[in-house]
């Protein structure tokens, strides 16, 4: 008899809430990679800007 192995997914993180999972707090999303807030975010320079700022003053 074989041993059944369960893998667990991986967590998303959220990328604009360091270190918290990603909640799927947009109807819709799946994940960090459909997320619209997150597309959002990234595709703005100023707001990206102060998203790398924050990371890096709470690092």
């Amino acid at each position: 008899m074989t041993a059944r192995v369960h893998h667990r997914r991986p967590e998303a993180k959220c990328p604009i809430r360091p270190g918290e999972p990603c909640t799927l707090c947009l109807p819709g999303a799946t994940g960090p990679a459909d997320c619209g807030l997150v597309y959002l975010v990234m595709s703005d320079d100023e707001l990206r800007a102060g998203l790398h700022e924050n990371r890096r003053v709470t690092a």
